[in-house]
């Protein structure tokens, strides 16, 4: 892999800077394909296959609001292109905008009936596994099942095609919890255990409250379900809120899929509930600790965070604006002025920028032990509190988004209160 990736212009070749990536087999058809074309090329189609993404997942995103019209259209556009993970998602290449694009079409496939269609978007979303478990949600009703029983079963054959087979799937599986465990406490993952071991949990506690984190979520979600009555939309909608809380592996790139309730919450709700919906946009649209890692780029990151505040009004049904919309404003304003000099003060390195010039990684270590001694030697595995608050705020905005969620329904059905 390194052999080919210090070819690639902008990599730093004296040094070790190999970067792997794990993902299911049934996208090596893709990935393939693009890695026989010569990498300008290759650069120029998936970028454009990610702004097809992006364009996908605002427009079902919008679907599943039921928000048609022009102004619904541009305000969700302007949400996505200021939201911080979206931005993170298209700089980085990630195939996460891919998987959550798939979960939002999935999600209007599966309302609409439409089985190929769901078929399709659910193997779309597969391309991230971890994200695509929240499709389980929404599997009320024959419709649904059949869209994600064939989607599933056309990743199943692809997997087992072109991994290799049965040996192929438990290689990937066994070389998937190398990666995990590679990045398990690093400054990168926003699971709910490495963000405790940050604050100093010990490692064993911290892995177990991780665990017993994602398990409440899981455990929370159903009975919030159950309780509040929520139909197969807004349950889909609770689920993508849990999902950062719930899965082993979350990056900031991986709050795309947040996009999707985002966007359903800021256009039907009003009052208390749009409020708090308004917070969360603050919480969960910002690179919070993108501010330690890029302390120049502070500024750049406020002003699309305000953007992004701007957006979540002309999201409201185009109606007029209210106190209820000031509070994105007044959230952003409050935890920018922590925010800011907190990441000033404890600024965090960057892979690759960070490694040592002439860095060399082990000579018999294998991918994912490579990653995390490169991990290490950039400084990604400190201890630092202030990193781990930082990496709090948008899961913060997740739980209070599943709040948001609930009150919406009981306040649209009395009767579920």
């Amino acid at each position: 892999m390194w052999r080919t990736e210090r070819t690639i212009p902008g990599v730093d070749a004296s040094r070790d800077e190999l970067l792997p990536y794990v993902g299911p087999a049934a996208a090596l058809p893709l990935f393939g394909a693009l890695a026989r074309l010569p990498h300008t090329v290759a650069v120029r189609v998936w970028t454009a296959l990610l702004a097809a993404a992006f364009a996908g997942l605002v427009l079902a995103s919008l679907a599943v609001a039921r928000a048609p019209g022009t102004a619904a259209v541009f305000g969700a556009l302007l949400f996505g292109i200021a939201s911080g993970p979206l931005t993170s998602a298209i700089a980085l290449g990630q195939v996460a905008l891919l998987a959550a694009a798939g979960i939002a079409c999935a999600l209007v496939a599966y309302e609409r009936r439409a089985v190929a269609a769901g078929a399709l978007a659910t193997l779309i979303a597969g391309l991230q596994p971890n994200l695509a478990l929240v499709l389980a949600a929404r599997m009320r009703d024959r419709a649904a099942l059949l869209s994600a029983g064939a989607g599933a079963l056309a990743f199943g054959a692809l997997t087992l095609a072109a991994g290799g087979g049965v040996p192929g799937f438990f290689a990937y599986a066994h070389r998937l919890g190398e990666h995990a465990s590679a990045e398990r406490f690093v400054a990168i993952q926003f699971t709910p255990g490495a963000i405790a071991w940050a604050f100093g949990a010990p490692e064993a506690l911290a892995s177990v409250a991780g665990y017993a984190l994602a398990a409440a979520a899981i455990a929370a979600t159903a009975v919030a379900t159950v309780r509040a009555r929520l139909g197969a939309r807004d349950g889909a909608l609770l689920a993508l809120a849990a999902a950062p809380l719930a899965v082993p592996f979350f990056h900031e790139h991986d709050f795309v899929v947040e996009l999707i309730p985002l966007i359903a919450i800021a256009v039907g709700t009003q009052g208390t509930a749009r409020a708090w919906a308004g917070a969360a946009v603050a919480l969960i649209c910002v690179d919070w600790l993108g501010l330690a890692q890029r302390p120049a780029a502070a500024a750049q990151i406020i002003a699309l965070a305000i953007a992004a505040a701007f957006a979540f009004v002309v999201l409201g049904k185009g109606a007029r604006a209210t106190r209820a919309d000031l509070a994105p404003f007044v959230a952003l304003a409050v935890l920018a002025c922590a925010a800011v000099p907190l990441a000033r003060a404890f600024p965090a390195p960057i892979w690759p920028d960070a490694l040592p010039a002439g860095y060399h990684a082990p000579a018999a270590a294998d991918a994912s032990a490579v990653w995390a001694d490169e991990q290490r030697a950039a400084g990604l595995t400190a201890r630092q509190p202030a990193w781990a608050a930082l990496r709090a705020l948008p899961l913060t905005g997740c739980v209070l988004l599943g709040v948001v969620i609930i009150r919406a329904r009981r306040r649209t059905d009395p009767a579920a209160a």
